[in-house]
C-alpha cells in the first residue's frame, strides 16, 4: 500500500485558511478538493456514497506551532495542492513513508503523537441522560485522562502495539493525555461535539502488519474532523 505524508504550512494572514481553521468542516471540505474525485456516486444514497476520505483513507491533523499553523496530511495517493487556493500555504512538503513503515517489526518502539476522539458505549439503560437521549448516539466522549490512556491502551491491543513503561516513582506510562477544546458545530443532521485528546508518548509494536494498517486507517473516530492520525518516528 502507497502511503503518502504531506505537511502544510498554512498562511496565517489567509481569509480561507482562518476559515478553515475555524471550521473543522471546512477543512475537511478544503483537504478532500485536492484528492481525485471519487467516480459512479451519482446513483447511490447519500449515506452510501463513497468519499475521497475513505477511499484514500485521508487522515490530518492540525497543530498550532509557535506562530503558524501546521497541518499533517496522510493519503494512501498524493494529493494535489496546487488546488488550493492561492496563498494558502507557505510551505508544502509531501513524501511517501510506505517505505519507512514497511521496515517496522515486532518489537520496534516508536516516539508517537496521535490527536484522537477517545468514546465509550453508552449504557443501553440510562435514557434520563440527555446525552443518550439519540438513540442513533452510542457512544460518548471519556473525559477522564486516566480512562482516555485506558482507552489507548485498549486501541493498542487491537492495532498491535502497547504502550511502554517508564521507571518513575509513580509507574506511570510514558504517554500524555493532553486535553484540548471540544469541536462545537452544527451538521445537518444537528449539533456534533467531539472531545479531542493529544497523546504523546513511546510505543512498540506487537504485531507490524496489525500496526501499519492501524496506522493506514486511523485510531478511533472523528476521522473527518482531523482525529485518528498517528504520527511515529524511532524512539532513541
Amino acid at each position: 500500500m502507497e502511503l503518502y505524508l504531506s505537511r502544510l504550512y498554512l498562511n496565517h494572514r489567509s481569509r480561507a485558511v482562518m476559515k478553515d481553521v475555524a471550521d473543522p468542516r471546512m477543512l475537511h471540505r478544503t483537504i478532500s478538493g485536492c484528492f481525485p474525485a471519487v467516480e459512479g456516486q451519482a446513483d447511490r444514497p447519500q449515506h452510501m456514497r463513497e468519499t475521497p476520505r475513505n477511499m484514500f483513507n485521508i487522515l490530518h491533523r492540525l497543530e498550532r506551532q509557535r506562530d503558524c499553523f501546521v497541518l499533517y496530511v496522510q493519503s494512501t495517493v498524493s494529493p494535489d495542492w496546487s488546488r488550493l487556493t492561492p496563498g494558502y500555504a507557505n510551505r508544502i512538503d509531501v513524501k511517501p513513508i510506505d517505505g519507512l513503515y514497511s521496515n517496522i517489526g515486532n518489537g520496534t518502539r516508536l516516539v508517537f503523537r496521535l490527536a484522537a476522539n477517545p468514546t465509550k458505549r453508552a449504557p443501553k439503560d440510562d435514557k434520563g441522560d440527555p446525552r443518550f437521549q439519540d438513540a442513533k448516539r452510542r457512544r460518548i466522549d471519556i473525559r477522564e485522562d486516566t480512562k482516555r490512556i485506558d482507552w489507548l491502551a485498549r486501541k493498542g491491543e487491537q492495532c498491535g502495539f502497547r504502550l511502554c513503561r517508564v521507571s518513575t516513582k509513580n509507574e506511570v506510562a510514558s504517554v500524555d493525555a493532553a486535553p484540548m477544546p471540544a469541536f462545537r458545530f452544527k451538521h445537518d443532521a444537528g449539533r456534533v461535539t467531539l472531545a479531542r485528546a493529544t497523546f504523546d508518548g513511546v510505543l512498540e509494536v506487537t504485531n507490524a502488519e496489525a500496526f501499519r494498517n492501524a496506522v493506514a486507517r486511523g485510531i478511533g473516530s472523528g476521522k473527518a474532523y482531523g482525529l485518528g492520525l498517528m504520527s511515529v518516528a524511532p524512539a532513541r
